[in-house]
């Protein structure tokens, strides 16, 4: 019996959770454990590139864009871990490697935000949506990227080119994540 069983076990005897509510609390336990490993391997690769404060950032603004979003999936939560490894690096290894002009950092995020408006949210077959779903989904994805955009843009004014570059950066990765889902999706069809 693994920890998340012992768990659930335990909040079964205690009267948390009822019995027939198992198999939701062991999922629900198993995804939050995910996301903690996968935040925690954001921040060590950060660590690694000398680069904390940006992986940090780089969660904060991905995060709750990609939540509603949408974009690519991998197949198998294995296959999501190493992709998401990669992709922290990439956006990472960008972040070092772009001068952080205001052109460069604007051109970014402008290119990025007109996909991101014009093509979420991007379903895939784990997660479909339905009409009022994505009407929602839409909505809040574009209220997200406009603070996002307006924060950039402030820190930009701000002369923080640094902070201002990993959104931008953080949003381009959105952008290329819901082009492959599209292509993904149009190769289904």
């Amino acid at each position: 019996m693994d920890l998340l069983d012992k768990i659930t076990d335990k909040l079964i005897v205690n009267g948390a959770i009822r019995a027939e509510e198992r198999e939701l609390y062991e999922y629900g336990l198993q995804q939050g454990l995910l996301i903690l490993i996968n935040m925690f391997t954001t921040v060590t690769i950060g660590f690694l590139l000398k680069m904390v404060w940006q992986s940090i950032l780089f969660m904060i603004i991905y995060i709750p864009l990609r939540s509603f979003a949408g974009g690519y999936h991998a197949k198998t939560q294995s296959r999501c871990y190493f992709f998401s490894i990669l992709l922290t690096a990439s956006v990472l290894l960008a972040i070092k490697l772009i001068p952080g002009t205001n052109f460069n950092i604007i051109g970014l995020a402008l290119a990025a935000g007109i996909i991101i408006y014009a093509l979420a949210p991007v379903e895939d077959a784990n997660k479909p949506l339905d009409e009022t779903e994505a009407a929602v989904y839409k909505k809040w994805t574009r209220v997200i990227l406009a603070v996002e955009l307006c924060t950039m843009l402030l820190m930009v004014v701000l002369g923080v080119n640094g902070v201002s570059l990993c959104i931008s950066a953080s949003m381009s990765a959105l952008s290329i994540m819901l082009v492959i889902g599209k292509v993904k999706q149009s190769l289904k069809t």
